[in-house]
């Protein structure tokens, strides 16, 4: 049969009227469902051009019929970050994500079995499993790109970028305008929240990982022992301002005992390139790079899942280790 390449946008409308947008792009609308969420200051684009390149490109290439959320006031969805809204981390864990998926089981009849994200969107999918976690026997894996919760390096970049720009010039715009002028100041493509930038810099100087709003304690949930998804992270050595990678491996242990991978990129480690925190997804060698690799552990996950399922247990995933690149 014809491979039949869709693209489209889906609309999921939230309590009070705020509307969710959501990108679907396939080669193979038939393929596996994957998910793709952005992190502060950014919207879906950053998974997807224009001209065909990106990750979701790469992933729908590759037989994946992915989706690409833009969370609540970002991209297309509606309306707009403003001041009004106290929109905050409990808001998107409890709202938007819950409607996320249940839109895109609602389109598939099964939810993602993979799900990516950049920077703080790995931050609230794993706080929603936390809550959730019902729902980590539907992932085959995740896979994080720069994700920390905590700078726990202090360094001169960490000074400069965290403590002065994010906690010192960011603060006091959210204060002024009620929201984080994130165009304007040239730190991402969408403003962001006053609220979320609250919950966010909390926890980026190390507050425990409780939720604002109810309390709900995100690191004492992941720590009772229920199974947590096999997951990637990866890592820039470049990225040193705004994600050490020493910060993405304490995140990495602070989920709890699960079947992690850290990648820390870099020409050194053997990469085409010293990646900064946007461009280890969006730089044009990435699809030739580190996207192959990523493909590779996908495939793993995969059988290992086949495998426990279906009983055969002969295989540990613990006995193969891959290099950065996919070669």
């Amino acid at each position: 049969m014809p491979v039949r390449k869709l693209e489209q946008s889906l609309m999921v409308s939230l309590p009070g009227g705020d509307q969710l947008h959501i990108r679907r792009l396939a080669d193979n609308p038939d393929g596996p469902p994957v998910m793709l969420l952005h992190g502060l200051l950014e919207d879906g684009t950053l998974f997807y051009a224009r001209d065909g390149h990106g990750l979701a490109h790469f992933l729908a290439q590759h037989g994946f019929d992915v989706y690409v959320p833009d969370f609540r006031g970002k991209g297309r969805s509606w309306p707009p970050v403003s001041r009004l809204s106290t929109y905050r981390v409990n808001d998107a864990v409890t709202q938007d994500m819950p409607a996320i998926l249940d839109a895109i089981q609602g389109v598939r009849g099964i939810a993602p079995v993979y799900w990516f994200a950049h920077a703080w969107g790995g931050v609230l999918a794993s706080s929603f499993l936390a809550r959730y976690p019902g729902y980590r026997a539907s992932i085959n894996g995740l896979i994080y790109f720069g994700t920390h919760r905590v700078a726990t390096t202090r360094t001169l970049a960490r000074l400069v970028w965290v403590d002065g720009l994010w906690g010192w010039l960011v603060g006091v715009f959210a204060r002024m305008r009620g929201y984080i002028p994130g165009r304007l100041l040239r730190l991402g493509s969408n403003n962001e929240f006053r609220g979320i930038y609250l919950d966010s810099f909390g926890w980026l100087q190390g507050q425990p990982w409780v939720d604002a709003g109810d309390q709900f304690d995100y690191g004492k949930a992941l720590s009772q022992g229920l199974d947590y998804p096999p997951a990637l992270y990866f890592a820039s050595r470049n990225d040193l301002g705004y994600c050490n990678p020493r910060d993405v491996k304490a995140f990495m242990q602070e989920v709890g005992a699960h079947n992690g991978r850290l990648v820390i990129l870099g020409q050194k480690e053997g990469n085409l390139h010293n990646y900064s925190h946007i461009g280890m997804l969006t730089h044009p060698d990435a699809a030739r790079d580190h996207f192959p690799f990523m493909i590779n552990w996908m495939q793993e996950m995969s059988r290992l899942r086949y495998e426990a399922i279906h009983g055969d247990d002969s295989h540990d995933s613990d006995t193969q280790r891959s290099p950065a690149r996919g070669r």
